[in-house]
């Protein structure tokens, strides 16, 4: 039944209460309402970001925002409810009166930004973290320092705007950059550092490539190092530019390493927030943003980006900004507000934190469509902090992080068939930094996982050996950690042995679906087609004793003209297009192609309709959640750590029609079915404020959510 209007401004101060810590026994006596001021979500550790509900804006300012007026900034970073701001500390430009003679100061600059603005903000309970970029140096400093610049292949540095490419092995970033640093913090208050475009950069601003640094410094480095002359060119069949890769992650890893203790000597508590994974990172930064291609945007791409930190990490948190900007090139305006609000809402409801990015400050922002939809979504989190505090996803199936496209196919796939799923880089699996087991999942997914080193292949073998599942696709374990091809296929636990043949993308390519196959796969799933598209690259495969085969390879038949357009008999071959396997105790099911890409790229049904049949059928890996659900409701299922509650959280997609974002339609009674980790007391809907009525038998409960709007979350209370 829905609340009256009494009731629900009761139950909103109770949460308000809750949330600023006030006694709220006058209204705990309520027998209609669940005390949540009650509830108790513990925490996951005694940081105040790990799995900690923050709402971070991050505030790229311009060097004329020097002038600004503060107090108005500040205002309104506690209007929108931000309790972290990141804003430009030092590296191109320093904000505050810097004494280094090689940090270039803003020469708008008056007083002390910086200082000014960490006072005001720590004043009203807003954490700060400093952006530091050295990836750049001012051009009257470069030339005084020519040693510490990147030289592209044509031997000229990149000025661009006057800011000239720093390069990775040069002094400024191996040790100028240090003093920076160590002069920013011993000045500073400063809650954090972030870093931004450390590294080796190739591109500028305006996407223009320059190549692989050629610098004295990467020269000498690189020969050191391997014995080999630097590269020129980037191409992956050239085993010197492999080993290439291989020293710039060697030599990457050492300097953030190096930079991180060099930080946490100077102060142990501050965060240190980078797009590297290495070292005393604390938040794994990452971006969501508009491509400005003719593409649609990937619906999912905020879910993508935290999920990859909160399934592979225990430690650390995601740090994902949403990028209010169309893009480096149109950065002025905002994107659609209905994509902005989706992509927040994948970062909230995946019980991630908030983060959010505007070119210059808030207030001077001209396009300003969105930030009242910002201030509302952020004061939803703020006023149900408890509610994001110490969660764990509800999973049964990892996700293994493989090549992109294929990778987002499978995030698209399981997202539209309501699969709840984790994601773990493939660097940690089976290593001590996954908040959960391998053994703790039912199965895993490794979607075109092609470089894989000796400890991975054995941690996916021994989990199929001791009764686990896969679903592996592509050319998943088939280069070793360097990116060096083989001719087998790594992974016994799928089935093949060596060697094969690799069938190229070709048009007119097909695979066959056989009356057995319908038997094994699913009768009623298959029983409208008999041939599919197949139209990526395929590994013709020969298979091991314990194998079972479906579907045939039909390559490149005749498409024209339309009278000689058909296959015969004769063109279908014997070459699997699924592998099912037993292993051990354990199952794998191996797809030769890249089915994920496919479905990405074109969303053909008879795809989606293998994908799930290998799943359920010849996995048998059961839904966790049973729905009737649109495909364009976003499902996530949140648990907290403390055993305080669970909550299904539903993000409704429908707005999108090609590249256009609008608002979504209102989408009506869905029923949800799910095993609870323990026994309901009561069911709310924390958007629209009604209280469900539900059933519960057999350790199921059942219920019909009336409506989704925007987004809806599903709040379970125990008894």
């Amino acid at each position: 039944m829905k609340f009256t209007f009494y009731s629900c401004m009761v139950y909103f101060a109770i949460l308000i209460a809750g949330c600023n810590g006030i006694n709220s026994t006058s209204v705990i006596n309520n027998p209609g309402l669940s005390p949540l001021s009650l509830i108790d979500p513990g925490r996951y550790d005694t940081t105040w970001w790990n799995r900690m509900p923050f709402r971070l804006i991050q505030t790229n300012l311009h060097e004329t925002d020097a002038t600004m007026d503060e107090d108005k900034y500040v205002q309104s970073m506690v209007d929108a409810s931000a309790n972290v701001v990141l804003l430009n500390v030092g590296g191109i430009q320093a904000n505050y009166p810097t004494n280094l003679p090689y940090q270039f100061r803003n020469p708008y600059l008056k007083g002390d930004l910086v200082g000014d603005l960490v006072k005001k903000l720590h004043e009203k309970g807003i954490k700060v973290i400093g952006r530091f970029d050295f990836s750049k140096i001012n051009e009257t400093l470069a030339a005084k320092k020519p040693e510490w610049l990147y030289v592209g292949t044509d031997g000229k540095n990149v000025n661009y705007n006057g800011q000239v490419h720093t390069c990775i092995n040069g002094g400024y970033q191996q040790q100028y950059s240090l003093d920076i640093l160590k002069e920013a913090i011993a000045t500073y208050p400063l809650d954090g550092i972030f870093f931004n475009m450390m590294g080796y950069t190739t591109t500028d601003y305006s996407g223009v490539y320059h190549g692989i640094c050629q610098c004295k410094n990467c020269k000498k480095r690189f020969y050191d190092s391997t014995g080999y002359t630097l590269p020129i060119r980037e191409d992956m069949s050239d085993p010197i530019f492999r080993q290439y890769i291989a020293f710039q992650k060697t030599t990457s890893e050492k300097l953030f390493t190096a930079t991180g203790n060099f930080i946490k000597s100077l102060n142990p508590k501050l965060i240190i927030a980078s797009y590297v994974e290495v070292g005393f990172v604390d938040m794994i930064v990452d971006e969501t943003s508009l491509k400005n291609t003719s593409e649609c945007e990937f619906n999912y791409a905020a879910t993508e980006n935290v999920k990859s930190v909160l399934g592979s990490y225990k430690d650390r948190s995601p740090f994902n900004l949403i990028l209010y900007g169309q893009g480096d090139g149109f950065r002025h305006i905002g994107i659609a507000p209905n994509l902005a609000k989706v992509w927040v809402l994948e970062n909230m409801l995946q019980g991630a934190p908030l983060g959010f990015v505007f070119e210059g400050d808030m207030i001077d922002y001209e396009d300003r469509v969105f930030i009242s939809t910002l201030n509302d979504l952020y004061g939803f989190q703020k006023s149900n902090g408890k509610l994001f505090t110490n969660l764990q996803a509800v999973s049964k199936i990892a996700l293994i992080r493989g090549d992109r496209d294929e990778f987002e196919g499978m995030i698209k796939l399981l997202t539209e068939e309501h699969i709840m799923f984790d994601v773990i880089d493939p660097s940690v699996v089976g290593t001590e930094r996954t908040p959960r087991k391998l053994e703790e999942y039912d199965a895993l997914i490794l979607g075109d996982v092609r470089s894989m080193d000796n400890h991975l292949i054995a941690a996916i073998n021994n989990y199929v050996k001791n009764g686990g599942k896969i679903l592996a696709t592509g050319f998943t374990s088939l280069d070793d950690s360097l990116g060096n091809p083989s001719n087998s296929i790594k992974l016994q636990s799928l089935g093949v042995r060596p060697p094969f043949e690799v069938f190229h993308k070709s048009k007119s390519t097909y695979l066959k679906v056989t009356e057995n196959d319908k038997t094994a796969l699913g009768e009623e799933a298959f029983k409208d087609f008999s041939l599919m598209i197949m139209y990526s690259d395929f590994l013709k495969c020969k298979t091991r004793d314990s194998a079972r085969t479906f579907l045939k390879l039909v390559p490149f038949t005749r498409f024209g003209p339309p009278e000689k357009a058909y296959y015969t008999d004769e063109n279908i071959t014997d070459f699997p297009g699924v592998i099912s396997n037993v292993y051990g105790k354990g199952k794998s099911v191996y797809i030769p192609w890249l089915i994920g890409s496919q479905y990405l790229h074109k969303g053909n049904y008879s795809h989606r309709t293998l994908f799930v049949s290998c799943l359920h059928n010849l996995l048998k890996v059961e839904r966790s959640i049973q729905t009737d659900a649109s495909p364009l409701i976003e499902i996530t299922h949140q648990a907290n750590r403390n055993g305080a509650f669970e909550w299904i959280g539903m993000i409704n997609h429908s707005g999108q029609i090609g590249n256009s974002y609008r608002d979504p339609i209102v989408i009506h009674n869905t029923s949800i079915r799910f095993k609870p980790l323990k026994q309901i007391k009561e069911i709310k809907l924390m958007r629209s404020g009604e209280e469900l009525k539900f059933k519960q038998s057999n350790g199921w409960v059942e219920f019909i959510v009336p409506q989704v709007d925007d987004f809806e979350m599903v709040l379970c209370l125990y008894k």
